[in-house]
Parts: C-alpha cells; sequence; structure tokens
C-alpha cells in the first residue's frame, strides 16, 4: 500500500450503486455517492463536466442521453465493476489500490504504526508496519487479509472482460 496519486477518472455514483462507488474507491478512482433518489439535475451537477455519471436508472440514462453517463445493468456489484471495467475500458495500470477511503472518497494518508496506537488491535499493529489513515473520518487501513481478498476480486474482474 504505498502512498500513490490517484487517477484522473472520476465517476459519480447514484445511490443504488453504493457496493460500486466502494469498489472504485478502493481501487483508487475518485467517486462520489449521491444518497438521494436517483436526480438527473443532482448527478449532473456533482459530475460538474468531470465526472462519469453511473446510473441503474433509466430515466437518468434517457435524460442524460450518451454522454458521460454509464448505464449499469446488473444488481451484483461484481457484475457491475466487471462492466464498468469493460465499458469504460479501465486498464490495470489505471488502478491505485488502497489510496482513497471507501467510506468518504478522502485521499489517504501513509502514517507510522506508533501514530496508530490504541486505534487499531495491538496485534494489528505489531504484525503490520505499513498504515494509512482517512485525514476526513479516521478511518486506519493495513494490507490485511481483507486487501488480499479484495486484490484476488480485482484480479477476477479484469481476467473476466
Amino acid at each position: 500500500m504505498a502512498c500513490d496519486q490517484q487517477t484522473d477518472l472520476a465517476f459519480v455514483a447514484d445511490s443504488t450503486l453504493g457496493k460500486l462507488a466502494k469498489n472504485l474507491r478502493l481501487a483508487g478512482f475518485d467517486t462520489l455517492l449521491d444518497k438521494g433518489v436517483p436526480s438527473t439535475r443532482r448527478l449532473v451537477c456533482l459530475a460538474a463536466g468531470q465526472r462519469i455519471v453511473l446510473t441503474r436508472s433509466t430515466k437518468v440514462k434517457k435524460e442524460l442521453g450518451a454522454g458521460h453517463v454509464v448505464f449499469i445493468h446488473a444488481n451484483q456489484p461484481s457484475v457491475q465493476m466487471s462492466q464498468l471495467i469493460a465499458t469504460v475500458h479501465l486498464r490495470r495500470e489505471d488502478l491505485r489500490p488502497m489510496s482513497l477511503c471507501a467510506l468518504c472518497n478522502r485521499r489517504l494518508d501513509c502514517v507510522n504504526p506508533d501514530e496508530v496506537r490504541g486505534r487499531v488491535p495491538d496485534f494489528v499493529r505489531q504484525q503490520h508496519s505499513r498504515f494509512k489513515a482517512c485525514p476526513a473520518c479516521k478511518r486506519i487501513y493495513w494490507p490485511g487479509t481483507h486487501t488480499d481478498r479484495w486484490m484476488r476480486r480485482m484480479e477476477m474482474w479484469f481476467n473476466s472482460g
């Protein structure tokens, strides 16, 4: 989990795509999540001409046309991610895994083990030397088994396309 720069590709997802948004953030893609009922006006405002709109709403798709919108067909987050990889032509080189907070989309800061004392279990701090922290929500990340599982899923998504 090196402290990498994030890619320029950015998204805004409607409320029906929360797990996809989380996966995109974990992959290092700046992804806003609109938590309200899908609204074309709000999504366009959040996108500000800089983000690709991700939606499952046929109304939003119809109103936005073929512009910077990707209509996600699947219900399952893993299938959604595979569709997005194929549609937007994401490449492995675009990934900046574990560089953004999965919850609030802020860039993670590298912190040393002493800085996470009392914030992670002692055994975690003793077993790991690399930690990242979200400056906004204060969540702590480290390269544990959850990271390994997620990276295997990411590899599966790229191999399925």
